[in-house]
């Protein structure tokens, strides 16, 4: 059983859940081993039909700090709107239910915002890995609320990791939580709303496992998500007074499996992940050997890319002679 206080928990973790059976239990008890044990874990089943109703029955089972919520299938606001509501906690820790919390995640982040009274977000530093856990690279995160709400503003939702915050309860009820009708840009506005109340703040110490998937939302409705993230970016414009015109437009992000794991070779490449790379490499240049023929060759002999841009430009210079 759990360390459950006599009275409500100081952190109430929110935790979607929708067909997440493959990694659900490692999500689970990443959250049941934090060195701070005064939360409760909201666990919001959108109608699963997969193994996840039976994982989370068992898990409540076994430690009182877990109270399971399904419902019928009607999308991730919805279910983050319902448990906000339901939240006993002081504190709202996000927690996605493929990804990995460290284990002392929420005793740092608790602590900074105890000691940051100014501060109503704090998130941390991530680092990505790949469906099966391979690491891929560590996210280049700003600490301060400046840099944070500028990036923000320029369409980069992951200035703030939406599931690495741990929030303030009364500072997203005062801004009535997540606005529904904006297709995976709901965190980017719920953060840019929340930002003309408060301070945001990142730990810089890697506390999130954040986990790529190309089945995710991001992925899937590319398009969608940039036309309310555009959206969302205009309307913080024009509260803070500035011209809704000089919003960014934002690229769509690249689909392509095989494109995709090129890239996820490269930043792998770039980050000491060696094996994560030819793993990526492999799979990149099998599916497309045309196109991605040079990628196993910088992987296999270690070559950055700006090394291969001279290697390249140097041979050219040598055959040109």
């Amino acid at each position: 059983m759990g360390n459950s206080s006599a009275g409500d928990p100081q952190i109430s973790v929110l935790m979607p859940v929708y067909q997440a059976g493959r990694y659900l239990e490692e999500a689970v008890e990443s959250i049941l081993t934090q060195t701070f044990g005064d939360f409760e874990l909201l666990a919001l089943d959108d109608g699963s039909t997969d193994d996840s109703p039976r994982i989370l029955a068992d898990f409540a089972d076994r430690d009182d700090r877990i109270r399971v919520r399904r419902a019928p299938h009607g999308g991730l606001v919805v279910r983050l709107n319902e448990g906000l509501a339901e939240a006993r906690g002081t504190f709202i820790a996000r927690m996605d239910a493929d990804d990995v919390s460290r284990c002392d995640r929420f005793e740092r982040q608790l602590d900074y915002l105890k000691h940051h009274p100014d501060c109503v977000a704090v998130g941390t530093a991530v680092d990505e890995i790949d469906p099966e856990g391979r690491p891929i690279r560590s996210l280049d995160i700003r600490l301060t609320h400046d840099e944070i709400e500028s990036r923000l503003l320029e369409g980069d939702g992951r200035a703030l990791v939406h599931a690495s915050a741990l929030y303030r309860r009364d500072a997203l009820r005062k801004i009535g939580g997540y606005r529904e009708g904006l297709v995976g840009a709901e965190d980017t506005d719920l953060h840019l709303r929340l930002a003309e109340n408060g301070r945001f703040a990142n730990i810089p110490e890697r506390l999130y496992l954040y986990r790529r998937n190309l089945e995710s939302v991001t992925f899937a409705k590319t398009r969608e998500v940039n036309l309310s993230t555009e959206i969302v970016i205009r309307d913080a414009l024009r509260r803070r007074g500035i011209d809704p015109e000089s919003a960014p437009k934002l690229r769509s992000e690249i689909t392509q499996p095989h494109v995709v794991w090129a890239i996820w070779a490269h930043h792998a490449l770039v980050a000491g992940h060696r094996d994560t790379a030819r793993h990526y490499a492999i799979k990149a240049f099998c599916a497309a050997p045309h196109r991605h023929w040079k990628v196993p060759i910088r992987v296999w002999f270690g070559i950055r890319p700006f090394l291969w841009k001279r290697c390249r430009r140097t041979l050219q210079q040598w055959l040109a002679r």
